[in-house]
């Protein structure tokens, strides 16, 4: 369990955590006040589910007519009860009569077209509302989480109002994209409102979550690894963490963080499919019967299947006077219910359950002393925990797999909070290298120049000649970085004839392949990927005068600075004015698992 000391800071501030979840959503916060121990408050009684005062999330669905107007968000969709439903692969999409001329949309799932290149999924694109990009889509429930905030404040402290009124305008956010959280209108679209935003992965928000509930105090000891899999709608995230001191806790990363695309709903789409192949030919062969069936599933079904269970499942799919039998006893429909072999619920359970067993056992490999937590709402499932414990102990793994006795449905955003708290984590692991493009001065011992003769070209103002396709690994895959680490390496820019402006712009550029200390881009082209890029005016008071084989000529020397071990990346250029450090603002880039 945490243990914190009293806030420092000399004026209150309100920081506020928000995880927009595959398939639900929820949101902390804490009120910094000086002097005071912080605490981490969680909202609950979302709007459209007020009476249900416990429940810490609430469905990620947005509502729009086909003009592209937000109708209602969470919980309130519901209450506009869909007539007919039609199903795509990524996108549920329920149209029906408001006012007997609207017709509505219902979005789920969004969240998954904000997924990283990495996280490949054979899916259809998500079918969005007129004029509205999924950043849009995105901005639009943050801020209907940001009001389920505010009024969470107002009513529930007993200054509510007067802390919100003075603290909403400043509040720190942890989120997963600035992009929306500007058009949701959390932050302004200034430097200042940047950096009021700062972000966190969905593992390591967990991690700081099982530390403040539900690790205690004496397995936090130097030495000991900790292995937390966030088992959500959407994916799988599991990190692991190293204890290095105790007081103050300091841990470090042990590898990058494993995400794979095997989260709750994957479970519920694989069963739906299998099933609907079956059904195909009969009279239940329609949306409406293909969603009540997925429903059904996903609400009970999926949650209740234990390793215990019986040999066959009753899922309803249709009412009363709903009876059939196909061929084979394949279909068999009694009053309703649907009858399913428990075999075809465990065929899709296995790569959920495969994904997140093999995910465990690499963070795990050669380390002793380990605690495994499963964490998030997927890791309530009686069927993926004995499964995972049972694969473990197969592969000759000893550690425990422990699940927290507290709800873990929405670790993410109490720990969040944490994060922003604590900062636990001092070093992490690099999952890629990260450099920039450069064109090298040719070097004819240089066994790489050498090889690239052929790319050589020779400056008309200068004379020097130039290697094309250099890269500079500024960090590596799988290097250990402390928290705001800064890198750098010094660039030239393009020789003048005089001393003039240099408007310049270069790219932080990620290489994803498996080669060690690459130096060029032509050995692995398509492993190499742009991240973001900024652009600065250096002014001609800042060039100097050089010599080539072609006489005088003038440039800049500059810098490159990128700042690592956080879950971002600042970069920004720095170089010399009349004897004076000059630098651009910093650049942030968003790396999802970096």
């Amino acid at each position: 369990m945490s243990s914190r000391s009293p806030y420092s800071g000399s004026r209150s501030t309100l920081a506020i955590a928000i995880d927009v979840g595959t398939t639900y959503s929820g949101a902390s916060y804490t009120l910094l006040v000086p002097g005071e121990i912080p605490r981490i408050y969680d909202v609950t009684g979302f709007k459209g589910q007020e009476n249900r005062e416990s429940n810490t999330k609430v469905p990620s669905v947005l509502l729009y007519s086909n003009s592209g107007e937000l109708v209602a968000c969470g919980a309130e969709t519901k209450k506009l009860g869909p007539k007919r439903g039609i199903r795509t692969e990524w996108l549920v999409v329920h149209k029906f009569n408001l006012s007997s001329t609207e017709l509505f949309s219902r979005r789920r799932r969004f969240k998954l077209e904000l997924r990283p290149p990495s996280l490949r999924i054979d899916t259809p694109k998500v079918d969005l509302p007129p004029d509205r990009t999924v950043v849009d889509v995105f901005g639009d429930f943050l801020k209907y989480m940001y009001d389920c905030v505010r009024d969470h404040i107002i009513n529930t402290h007993v200054d509510g109002n007067q802390r919100w009124s003075s603290l909403h305008g400043k509040a720190h956010f942890v989120l997963r994209m600035r992009e929306a959280a500007i058009g949701g209108g959390l932050i302004p679209d200034t430097p200042e409102g940047h950096e009021r935003v700062e972000f966190v992965t969905e593992g390591e928000a967990s991690f700081h979550w099982c530390i403040d509930q539900a690790i205690a105090g004496a397995a936090l000891k130097e030495g000991t690894n900790i292995v937390v899999a966030d088992l959500g709608g959407g994916t799988v995230d599991v990190s692991s963490f190293l204890v290095k001191a105790t007081k103050p806790l300091r841990l470090q990363e042990q590898m990058a963080p494993e995400c794979a695309l095997a989260g709750s709903i994957t479970v519920t789409d694989r069963f739906v499919k299998a099933i609907s192949e079956r059904l195909q030919g009969t009279p239940y062969d329609e949306s409406d019967y293909i969603e009540t069936l997925r429903e059904e599933f996903d609400e009970e079904a999926k949650c209740l299947f234990r390793e215990d269970g019986e040999p066959e499942t009753y899922i309803r799919i249709g009412g009363r006077r709903d009876n059939f039998e196909g061929e084979n006893g394949l279909c068999k429909i009694e009053f309703g219910l649907l009858e399913v072999q428990r075999e075809d619920i465990m065929h899709a359970f296995e790569p959920s359950v495969d994904a997140t067993a093999k995910a465990i056992q690499k963070h795990i490999a050669g380390r002793r002393d380990t605690h495994i937590f499963l964490v998030g709402g997927f890791a309530a499932s009686p069927w993926m925990l004995s499964e995972i414990r049972r694969r473990l102990k197969a592969a000759g793994i000893k550690s425990e797999v422990k699940r927290a006795d507290s709800n873990t449905a929405k670790a993410v955003a109490h720990g969040a909070v944490a994060f922003y708290l604590d900062r636990n984590v001092t070093e992490r692991k690099m999952r890629y290298t990260y450099g920039v493009s450069l064109e090298p001065s040719y070097n004819p011992s240089d066994p790489e120049h050498k090889a690239r003769r052929r790319t050589l070209y020779t400056d008309q103002i200068s004379g020097m000649q130039y290697v094309k396709s250099g890269f500079f690994a500024l960090v590596n895959k799988g290097q250990l970085v402390k928290v705001d680490n800064v890198y750098r390496k010094r660039f030239y820019s393009e020789p003048s004839r005089k001393p003039e402006l240099t408007t310049w712009s270069q790219s932080i550029e990620r290489y994803n392949g498996t080669r060690a200390n690459v130096t060029f881009k032509d050995v692995d082209p398509s492993a190499f990927e742009p991240i973001g890029w900024f652009r600065c005016d250096i002014p001609a008071s800042a060039m100097t005068q050089q010599t080539g084989p072609r006489g005088a000529f003038y440039e800049v020397e500059y810098d490159v600075v990128i700042t690592l071990g956080t879950v971002e990346i600042k970069a920004h250029v720095e170089w010399e004015e009349g004897g004076v450090k000059k630098k651009t603002p910093a650049n942030s880039i968003w790396e999802d698992y970096y």
